[in-house]
């Protein structure tokens, strides 16, 4: 099991990611910082335009998909407001509890966020 979890497909789920978290991260600081918005809003939006992009290149890039583009973007979908919303109530609490400073509490969020979704788009999205 910790073999199929840790091949090639996942290697390059953490390129395609470490692209993607860095684009989201942007994001979230130009509308918490420039913007104005609060933690909340802002890591919404970024998630927001992350999954269309997301979903784009883990289909052709990560996962060579040639299913329907419906179904697996239904499932992607789904896997995506699971990891989400367990992504943003771990971020929550460590926000509310003062666990570290804000900055570094949306990292930890986008930490829970991407294992989470790598697990749910391997072993069901893109199955």
């Amino acid at each position: 099991m910790i073999r199929k979890i840790f091949d090639k497909t996942f290697f390059r789920f953490v390129g395609v990611g470490i692209i993607n978290t860095i684009i989201g991260y942007l994001i979230i600081l130009f509308f918490f910082h420039i913007v104005g918005l609060s933690y909340s809003y802002s890591y919404f939006i970024s998630y927001i335009i992350g999954i269309i992009i997301s979903f784009f290149l883990n289909r052709k890039l990560v996962f060579f998909s040639k299913k329907s583009k419906v179904k697996e973007f239904v499932k992607f979908l789904i896997a995506f407001a699971i990891s989400y919303i367990t992504s943003y109530y771990g971020l929550r609490f460590i926000v509310e509890h003062h666990l570290m400073p804000t900055d570094y509490a949306f990292f930890a969020g986008m930490v829970i966020y991407s294992t989470l979704f790598y697990l749910l788009n391997r072993f069901v999205t893109f199955k």
